[in-house]
């Protein structure tokens, strides 16, 4: 990181007046950017009243308590400004996140008390490319009788001649921080800018709500190269909070009517119109970020509202109402349960040509209050569970209109308990519907965003009940749509299945239903499993509470944890504490890495480009580190982030350094996975040293780093319930070891939430010695490192070699010289709900033998405890082995769908997608519009792949997995077995 210069000032600075330009572009005041400068008060024309009021500021000290919430990383060195109502904490220069290449930004934002910090990040730019960004090199803190600020200087990342200023200030009686920023263009061209706030909001957490016909919560979608058409214009713009406690947050221009900009679930960008800066013209934009308490958004659009009529003599008005239900307890207060749009138009008046202004979520006894811009006529439109509950037309010609009571359909409750070998315990329960007509009438999603959920129990990256997903210990009340049900328990891939089929639900009607699991003989002794890859709250990208994310530790009876938030650390001690998990199961305390500043790996790449995603555990944890005891992510290659991490405290001698999904797709234009970022050929050897170029970096020791690029010791093979990338990623795996790269391939569940990924499934089945109630931590992960383990997502394999005198040697990293005569031995196990078409033994990447017709069939009631060894097989070795050096990996599960490499880089990409028997230029889905090859053999677009189909029905042995591993399919793998036929030393096979 670049030298940056701090200034504080403890007190307040004149006002001065710089001629700054030679050319005679000038203003009354002065624009800041010299040393006793100060930007002048934004938004000198808005005033709020209260009583009384304070405001304060001052550098967070070593030892204070902070504002808290999900999102809270205020930490010593960062500035703390409070008032009467709320609290702001803009970043020590030193201390940058996410997006931005400096501190200088806001970290946390909440109400006064609250500990409800809900904001990721907001700093200054002028639009979306890595120079467009504010990099910040003084930081001046300003005390004033009436009110306080935070200065913050520098320039446009990479352009020194572009220089930036924003004043961050707080007054008293002020719901949010006044901001002003000045852009100033010194360099000798013209330049674009649309100067604005970037708000990192990350996905799955904060919502936009954008007042415009057909928004609200909905977003225009766009790529980088359709951005444009994506900008819009709105008076305000807000972002809902889900996760109690949250805050939900708006921004209103004083500089401008109108905020000009684009928003969507992971960024958003809200300033100025767009216009062109000439050489030595200056841009200026103030704003209020205003915040209150969520969930919903009305709040804050209240807020909004207030703040236009101050500023430019809007009206508002207040509609108040009560929703009611024939239920004798209805469950208002429970965002699921009733929430409220209010948007104008009529009831003729088509969704899409509507335009709302507000979301609110009724009190306990239904109550709501919003307001909304006076004298136009609105649709009250109620939504139960992601579905349309009424309508209800308004006028508003007064300032203040009460709509009455409006009744609401009643709906059901289910309360659900389930036992563990015949005690309550932790447990996930899945409700599904159980025949076509009740998947029609309660399939739903939260206002058209977020993720469809049939049926909707709760927001699906919120606290549980999630999607359809609901964590039981002891009796469990949710609210649901009248339907016909299934109703599945499971406590990991260990436990049988419990099953209640065709449960009833009716409106006002409380049903019951208890679940009844059994610990199945499944775990190998010697052995304890883990989940290397789960995230939280504490997250970018994950909105599940403290507590719930513990809670769904304990349902997956996963041994190890290790807690990979993304960009920062968190080791849920209080939870833990709470829930008495530490008596179950280990927590090490890890982060994933992931990369938002996008920069040029080398002088000549491209495209600029980040490193993709990367766990590194165990890591000291740090509740006072501005990333709680992670490295900062930014501008490195792995290499240099592990040395960071080493400076942190990461053990070097046995920790864990694990390549994370190797080859995903792009997430706003930034690479999650490493191979892609270097545009690796799987058919073509890797450079054994850095010959500059972009695939030579696999190798290369950066400069400066104690350690090279490929110093890590595991590679994900699966990755997420749903097990999508297998087939790529276990592809990248085979190369490696093809070409004596060898690495131990681990299987996680990549969880952000109840929706998308169960925690546990996929897990790791390592060898070790220790327990959970004797934990040797540097042990374990030696034996992580050591490959010693398998993966799976529900069978389980044990596999290895067997010598004439008995001796045994399993999977691991560790080549080793079999006897004459040695066998392999298989043994496959697994739960009675898991179905096991296949066994296959691949040998340096080919597949040798597949094994079906001496597996046992699948046991008939797939409920019970029988019927759990599926395999007890011993094959000569050397029935498998070419001549010479080779690796061995054994996989069980599902039978895989064929697929193509199409586009000739050795990863495959496309399946048999028309089911014609053959996989070509046919399959390609961007190639449905052409009745011509467009030329192979290699095409520049593919895809997509094809997974294991679906089942049909509800019933059979894939409906009952599928319904507790959603969207996945039976998969395991062992790690391999390195077979050094000589005693002479490994020597790998090379490529095919």
């Amino acid at each position: 990181m670049r030298a940056m210069r701090v200034v504080y000032l403890i007190a307040a600075a004149a006002l001065c007046c710089l001629a700054l330009f030679a050319s005679g572009c000038t203003r009354e005041g002065c624009l800041a950017g010299e040393e006793g400068c100060v930007v002048p008060s934004p938004c000198p024309d808005l005033a709020f009243e209260c009583s009384g009021g304070t405001s304060s500021i001052h550098v967070i000290q070593e030892g204070e308590a902070v504002p808290g919430g999900l999102d809270a990383l205020a930490s010593p060195g960062d500035i703390l400004m409070a008032n009467d109502q709320v609290t702001v904490v803009i970043e020590a220069l030193d201390h940058p996140h996410y997006l931005g290449p400096t501190g200088g930004g806001i970290v946390d934002f909440g109400t006064l008390g609250g500990d409800d910090d809900s904001m990721r990040n907001l700093i200054q730019v002028t639009g979306v490319l890595p120079d467009e960004a504010a990099f910040y090199t003084a930081l001046q803190v300003i005390d004033e009788s009436g009110l306080v600020a935070v200065q913050v200087d520098g320039y446009l990342d990479g352009r020194e001649d572009v220089r930036i200023h924003t004043r961050y200030e707080l007054r008293p009686c002020d719901p949010g921080v006044r901001v002003r920023t000045e852009l100033i263009n010194e360099e000798a061209d013209p330049m674009s800018v649309l100067l604005g706030d970037g708000h990192y909001m990350g996905n799955r957490e904060l919502a936009p709500f954008t007042p415009g016909a057909g928004l609200g919560y909905a977003q225009p979608s766009f790529g980088l190269s359709t951005l444009g058409d994506a900008v819009i214009e709105t008076p305000y713009v807000l972002t809902a909070g889900h996760s109690a406690p949250a805050v939900s947050y708006g921004q209103v221009s004083c500089s401008q009517e109108q905020l000009t900009g684009f928003r969507s679930t992971e960024v958003a960008l809200d300033g100025n119109a767009r216009r062109i800066l000439m050489p030595r013209d200056f841009e200026v934009f103030e704003r209020i970020v205003l915040a209150a308490e969520g969930p919903g958004a009305s709040r804050v659009a209240d807020l909004a509202l207030e703040t236009r009529r101050l500023l430019w003599g809007e009206e508002y008005a207040t509609i108040s109402g009560r929703l009611t239900s024939s239920e004798a307890n209805p469950g208002f207060g429970e965002a699921a349960r009733a929430s409220i749009q209010v948007s104008e138009g009529s009831a003729s008046t088509p969704v899409e040509e509507r335009i709302p202004w507000t979301h609110t979520v009724p009190d306990a006894d239904g109550l709501f209050t919003v307001r909304v811009p006076a004298d136009r006529t609105y649709v009250i439109e109620v939504e139960a569970y992601g579905r349309p509950a009424l309508e209800h037309e308004v006028v508003v010609d007064e300032p203040e209109v009460a709509v009455g009571q409006l009744e609401v359909p009643a709906v059901g409750r289910l309360t659900l308990n389930a036992t563990v070998d015949a005690a309550e315990d932790h447990v996930m329960v899945v409700v599904l519907p159980a025949d076509d007509a009740t998947d029609e009438a309660v399939r739903g999603e939260f206002w058209g965003v977020h993720d469809e959920c049939a049926p909707l129990l709760g927001h699906p990256h919120g606290a549980s009940p999630g999607c359809n997903r609901v964590l039981v210990d002891g009796p469990t009340q949710v609210g649901i749509l009248p339907g016909v049900y299934d109703l599945f328990a499971i406590a990991g891939p260990f436990t049988t299945l419990a099953a209640e089929r065709g449960v009833v639900i009716e409106g006002g009607v409380n049903e019951v239903v208890e679940l009844h699991l059994e610990t199945l003989a499944l775990q190998p002794e010697g052995t304890l499993t883990g989940d290397f890859h789960v995230h939280g709250g504490a997250s970018f990208d994950s909105n599940s509470p403290h507590m719930d994310r513990a809670r769904s530790f304990l349902a997956s009876r996963v041994d190890v944890i290790a807690t990979t938030e993304h960009d920062a650390a968190w080791d849920f001690a209080e939870a833990r504490a709470a829930l008495d998990a530490d008596e179950r199961l280990v927590v090490m305390t890890g982060t994933e890495a992931t990369g938002h500043i996008l920069y040029k790996f080398l002088p000549d790449s491209e495209f600029p480009k980040v490193f993709g995603h990367w766990n590194i555990w165990p890591l000291p944890f740090d509740p006072e580190g501005p990333y709680r005891g992670a490295p900062w992510d930014e501008k490195a290659e792995p290499g240099m982030l592990l040395t960071r991490a080493a400076a942190l405290g990461w053990p070097t001698d046995d920790g864990v350094f694990q390549l994370n999904h190797p080859i995903a797709a792009n997430q706003f234009a930034r690479d999650q996975g490493w191979v892609n970022a270097l545009g690796l050929d799987l058919t073509v050897p890797l450079p054994s040293v850095f010959d500059d170029t972009e695939p030579g970096l696999f190798h290369r020791t950066p400069e400066g780093s104690n350690f090279a690029n490929d110093a890590f010791h595991a590679q994900e093979v699966m990755n997420g319930t749903n097990n999508g990338g297998f087939v790529r990623y276990r592809a990248f795996w085979h190369y490696l070891l093809n070409l004596g790269t060898v690495k131990a391939g681990t299987a996680n569940s990549d969880s952000h939430s109840l929706k998308e990924h169960i925690v546990g499934l996929p897990l790791n089945i390592v060898e070790t010695t220790s327990t959970v109630a004797d934990f040797d931590e540097s042990e374990f992960n030696l034996a992580v490192r050591a490959g010693r383990m398998t993966g799976t997502s529900g069978p389980v394999l044990e596999v290895s070699t067997t010598e004439s005198g008995g001796a045994e040697r399993g999977p691991s990293v560790i080549p080793f010289t079999p006897e004459a005569g040695a066998t392999l031995d298989i043994r496959l196990l697994a739960a009675p709900w898991v179905p096991v078409d296949e066994v296959r033994i691949v040998v340096n990447g080919e597949l040798v033998r597949t094994i079906t017709d001496e597996l046992a069939a699948q046991p008939g009631d797939p409920y019970g405890v029988d019927g759990l060894e599926r395999l007890d097989l011993s094959i000569p070795l050397d029935e498998l082995l070419p001549d010479g050096d080779a690796w061995l990996v054994v996989e069980a599960g599902t039978a895989l769908e064929p697929n193509a490499d199409l586009d000739c880089n050795g990863i495959p990409d496309t399946g048999d997608n028309n089911g014609d028997g053959a996989i070509d230029w046919r399959d390609v889905e961007d190639f449905g519009d052409l009745d011509e090859d467009p030329g192979g053999p290699c095409y520049e677009e593919s895809g997509p792949l094809t997974e294991p189909a679906p089942p049909e029905g509800r019933d059979g042995p894939m409906y009952l997995y599928r319904a507790v591993v959603p969207d996945g399919y039976p998969c395991a793998f062992t790690n391999p077995l390195l077979i050094d036929r000589e005693g002479d030393g490994w020597n790998a096979p090379g490529l095919n």
